[in-house]
């Protein structure tokens, strides 16, 4: 039921995931960078806030806890999220979420590195692929005569190796810290950090609150906030910490198809011949990531 409920959870994350690309877009077209941050972790915060007045949770922590919720919390949120709203608004979503598969692939590597988690030769070789793919993708786009988004793009695989380097980090550190304390001290930093640098930045309490009458901009930021924010972060440590890391990696195949699917059927986003080449091989780098072991194995066992 356990283990049920965790693939559920990392199905849901991925799936929230997949869409924020699309709203973190639509939000660019509306307001900053530093005004979107600021208000996705105000309206995280706020619905952690209600989250405690229906469910209250002990908090108290020890000096060691503290100290490793603290450096997870450069990862996720601050350097996550700030890479990848910055690389959005200099790239594609469909780029982006093309992009996305190889998070995969990376977090294969690094639980393999920091949790001992065993890495078969197949999985090596789907490593390569990935990344082979990210490349491919980015000759074709200087060579062909398109935009080429090399700078988004390589924020965009800051965001990922944030996003793989927590997932690996909450893994460990929920031997001894709940996820859903994790959760609630990481959203109370990234509130606490996004808004001090909007306002130190010369935002004003007036531009705050007047961006929030744009009902799409409105919309973009509650799901940016309570979904994509406050509830993915739930989702993902709980998954990690009932799953291998190497198993919940695999759900990034989801959000990859709805970022991409988002991008060019929502935003109307342009799609190229490349594209799909790219994305195939990426994706089939990621199969090899995931594929399951032989059953002679598990016989032997």
């Amino acid at each position: 039921m356990r283990k049920n409920r965790a693939l559920l959870a990392a199905a849901a994350f991925s799936i929230i995931i997949g869409l924020s690309f699309m709203f973190v877009k639509i939000s660019l077209t509306y307001e900053g960078q530093l005004l979107i941050l600021a208000q996705r972790f105000t309206f995280a915060f706020l619905g952690v806030l209600l989250f405690l007045a229906i469910k209250p949770i002990h908090l108290r922590l020890g000096r060691r806890e503290v100290l490793i919720v603290a450096v997870i919390s450069l990862f996720y949120p601050i350097i996550f999220f700030s890479s990848q709203i910055l690389g959005l608004d200099q790239t594609t979503v469909t780029e982006a979420g093309i992009i996305q598969a190889i998070a995969p692939a990376i977090t294969v590597l690094l639980a393999s590195i920091f949790l001992k988690e065993q890495v078969r030769k197949v999985q090596g070789i789907g490593i390569v692929f990935s990344i082979a793919g990210v490349v491919f993708l980015q000759l074709m786009n200087s060579s062909g005569g398109y935009d080429f988004h090399l700078i988004g793009n390589l924020l965009i695989i800051v965001s990922i190796l944030a996003t793989a380097i927590w997932q690996v980090m909450s893994r460990s550190a929920t031997k001894s810290i709940a996820p859903i304390q994790i959760t609630i001290y990481i959203m109370f930093i990234g509130f606490l950090f996004f808004n001090a640098v909007y306002f130190i930045n010369g935002g004003s309490a007036e531009e705050y609150i007047g961006s929030l009458t744009e009902i799409p901009y409105l919309l973009s930021i509650l799901f940016l906030g309570v979904l994509s924010t406050f509830g993915t972060s739930l989702l993902s440590i709980y998954a990690v910490s009932k799953l291998p890391v190497i198993q919940v990696s695999v759900f990034n195949n989801v959000a990859t198809l709805i970022t991409i699917l988002s991008g060019v059927l929502i935003l109307s986003e342009p799609f190229h011949y490349y594209h799909i080449i790219g994305a195939a091989v990426i994706i089939f780098g990621v199969i090899l990531v995931n594929v399951k072991k032989k059953i002679k194995y598990k016989k032997a066992a």
